[in-house]
């Protein structure tokens, strides 16, 4: 999610408000409908404005989806305000009530939803797998995988596997996942380097080279060095460089009900879903995604690392 999105969304906002308004005026009084639009415009610039510098000064996924959320939730705030106004001094059926009401009801619901509990982020060591529920809810499969996978020993298997795995919904996982704590990263803490190997040689033409590497500045406060590099196998050449001089580990993330860690591994453009091979930290093995479009990501290649 990006500032042009979420202004697409406010300015998309102020038009059908601004058209409401004008066409309740148009009714009992006689308006310019012009004035209306502006006058809207500027109180929800005023509303939002502090809020949008703020949007833009963040850099962790999770903390923009929170903030667009709750700019959002301002905006439906103003419009149902106005609605409530207008009918309390317009007669108006009951079944146009319920006809206005179910967008707006529907919006509020969506901004003012409490996120999700995190589960706590793997621990050093092997990791206690998890009972999968009796039913797996649709399009979280891939959890209810996860416990058999963790016991699995043969690379080849585990590879296999991982294809049945697939996160159909990365951009939803994404918006509850919750960043791992630097009293919780001693599991990934050093340096980490293996191979990213692509389904589509057309797509990608060379597998690429990944390796990443962290440290604690301050293992009692939340500020850490966190660095990624991948490269192209067949050249040498960079490809992209993600780092985090100082802060929490933003780009190491968990998801509820998941044993995965979650790698933001090029800016938002492309992530990793990664376990520890039969419980073993050393190596990692799992899926790489990339973004297709604005929210929504494909499995694309699979990935192996090992603890230098």
């Amino acid at each position: 999610m990006n500032t042009k999105w979420i202004l697409a969304v406010i300015t998309l906002a102020i038009v059908a408000l601004g058209s409401y308004k004008a066409g309740q005026s148009s009714v009992a009084h006689s308006s310019n409908s012009e004035e209306i639009k502006n006058q809207i415009r500027d109180d929800l610039v005023t509303l939002t404005q502090k809020d949008f510098e703020e949007y833009q000064n963040l850099k962790s996924l999770e903390e923009r989806y929170q903030k667009a959320d709750e700019i959002l939730g301002k905006i439906v705030t103003v419009f149902l305000a106005d609605l409530g106004v207008k009918l309390a001094f317009k007669s108006t059926s009951p079944a146009l009530l319920d006809a206005s009401c179910a967008i707006p009801a529907a919006a509020t619901s969506v901004a003012t939803t409490p996120p999700a509990p995190a589960t706590p982020p793997l621990s050093q060591g092997t990791p206690t797998p998890t009972a999968a529920p009796a039913t797996v809810p649709a399009g979280n499969e891939w959890k209810g995988m996860e416990k058999a996978l963790l016991e699995v020993r043969d690379e080849h298997q585990a590879f296999e596997d991982l294809k049945k795995m697939e996160i159909k919904d990365l951009f939803s996982s994404l918006r509850e996942s919750t960043a791992v704590s630097t009293k919780n990263s001693e599991f990934i803490l050093g340096l980490y380097a293996g191979e990213i190997t692509f389904f589509d040689r057309k797509k990608h033409k060379s597998d690429w080279l990944i390796s990443w590497d962290v440290r604690l500045r301050n293992p009692n406060k939340e500020d850490a060095f966190a660095l990624v590099i991948l490269t192209r196998k067949d050249t040498g050449k960079v490809i992209s460089r993600s780092q985090t001089s100082s802060g929490p580990l933003r780009d190491y993330v968990t998801v509820p009900g998941s044993k995965a860690l979650i790698v933001n591994i090029r800016a938002d453009a492309a992530y990793i879903q990664i376990y520890p091979l039969n419980g073993n930290n050393q190596i990692w093995v799992g899926n790489v995604y990339e973004q297709v479009k604005l929210g929504e990501y494909a499995m694309v290649g699979q990935v192996r690392l090992t603890k230098q």
